[in-house]
């Protein structure tokens, strides 16, 4: 069949729909009422001549037909995405649309300034567009393998087939108490592994338990889902847990936040870059990749210089 401007409208909902597993989901992402979304999927259906997903009190559930045209969507809005950067770079001007994959609260950290990328981006390619998806780092990985997004900033993760990870950078994660906590007013010579690891700590689902490892009698008492999750459980005064030293750094300021043992227990976070391989990167994922490495190397070249002048 000959596909129309409004099947590849309705293949975007459609796509909507599944990456949000539900049309409520799809509505509030792409902005459109329920009648919208019904209208494109009934619409898809009608022209393709079978059903694509079912709706009932179970809940959203693709058909098996409806699977393999999702699948197949993958390469064709990939490739729609390479022939608009294509054109841009015919009219020496760059476009198209970067998905951008982030994990939550990085926005905090200095040394992982994504906002000035998107500064420049928005400077040097007018005509671009930039999404941004922030998940779980395995989510992310998922996203990326599938084609729904182009690129993830994550803690590093396994290896998979098909993906390049190359590394970006560590980040400094500390273990810290809330007050409240009998450990927040301890005195510094009282506190040692064996004494913290009689209190509950708060752990991430995706961390493999790394946060204990400094503490082999301690136990995971709660599991959070995100960062934020995370400092929800500390801040209640009835765990411990870690986090990134630049995420906690405005409740410590606050006298808030109390880091234990910081130097002997702080765990490197490894950061990677994840793209695909066997791929030819649009323009303004080439970009992107340029503005990051060079902020990067001016965060580094500071760094270096303050610690000369020390």
């Amino acid at each position: 069949m000959q596909v129309a401007q409004s099947d590849l409208r309705s293949l975007a909902v459609f796509r909507a729909v599944v990456e949000h597993r539900s049309f409520l989901g799809a509505q509030i992402a792409l902005g459109l009422s329920q009648s919208a979304v019904s209208f494109h999927i009934k619409a898809l259906e009608e022209r393709f001549g079978f059903r694509l997903c079912r709706r009932g009190r179970g809940g959203f559930e693709l058909t098996d037909r409806g699977a393999a045209v999702y699948e197949k969507s993958k390469a064709l809005f990939l490739s729609l995405n390479a022939f608009e950067s294509d054109i841009g770079t015919l009219k020496h001007r760059i476009t198209g649309t970067l998905r951008l994959g982030l994990v939550d609260n990085t926005i905090t950290d200095e040394d992982l300034p994504i906002y000035k990328v998107i500064a420049a981006l928005s400077r040097k390619a007018p005509d671009a567009t930039v999404q941004i998806v922030i998940d779980a780092p395995e989510a992310l990985v998922a996203e990326l393998g599938n084609g729904g997004i182009d690129i993830a900033i994550l803690p590093e993760v396994q290896s998979y087939q098909g993906l390049k990870f190359s590394y970006l950078r560590d980040e400094r994660h500390s273990l810290y108490c809330a007050t409240g906590h009998p450990l927040f007013t301890a005195p510094e010579e009282a506190l040692n592994a064996a004494a913290i690891g009689e209190y509950a700590f708060v752990v991430r689902l995706y961390a493999n338990k790394r946060e204990l490892q400094h503490f082999p009698n301690a136990v995971a008492r709660a599991t959070a889902s995100n960062m934020e999750a995370q400092a929800m459980f500390v801040l209640s005064g009835q765990y411990l847990g870690y986090l990134p030293d630049h995420y906690a750094h405005a409740w410590v300021k606050q006298a808030r936040f109390r880091a234990l043992l910081s130097s002997e227990t702080n765990i490197p976070s490894k950061f990677v870059i994840a793209t695909r391989l066997a791929e030819r990167a649009p323009s303004v994922l080439d970009l992107f990749i340029q503005e990051l490495a060079g902020i990067a190397s001016e965060r580094l070249h500071g760094v270096l210089a303050r610690e000369v002048r020390g």
